[in-house]
């Protein structure tokens, strides 16, 4: 089957009909009129308003800037007080390492067994014993010891 011109007729655009000129529509002219004046009694109660809003936006953001203010200081008096506690375990650790040194010289002078040593080598002194015991009576002069 073969394709003929009156097929592709079909496909082909019309003939240009002609167009009918329309003329746009004009909106009528208003006339401008100026704006209603508010009465004052209106006019204050906007002013009010305004004011109003103004203050309680200054009132909400007061009371937000105190509260952020005073977590931020109790967060920094917390903190100095941690460092002060550090600041005092740090001493009560250094004064018991102390306490702990104290107590074992005070231990080294008064051990019974330090003294017996002490005494019995750097002043040769000697245990008494309970038979070497002898009593001299300065009346007899001067008498010899064995």
């Amino acid at each position: 089957m073969a394709l003929t011109e009156a097929d592709f007729a079909l496909f082909e655009p019309a003939a240009a009909a002609p167009r009918v000129q329309v003329k746009p529509r004009r909106e009528p002219i208003h006339t401008l009129r100026p704006p209603k004046e508010d009465s004052m009694a209106s006019k204050n109660l906007k002013a009010h308003k305004a004011w109003m809003q103004s203050l309680v936006t200054f009132a909400v953001t007061s009371v937000v800037g105190a509260c952020l203010f005073m977590v931020i200081q109790s967060g920094a008096e917390h903190h100095q007080a941690l460092v002060a506690q550090q600041r005092l375990n740090d001493r009560l650790k250094t004064v018991q390492q102390n306490n702990i040194n104290y107590k074992s010289q005070l231990e080294r002078k008064f051990s019974l067994e330090i003294i017996h040593d002490t005494a019995l080598r750097e002043y040769h002194m000697v245990p008494i014993e309970s038979g070497r015991v002898r009593y001299l009576n300065i009346s007899h002069g001067d008498q010899r010891l064995d």
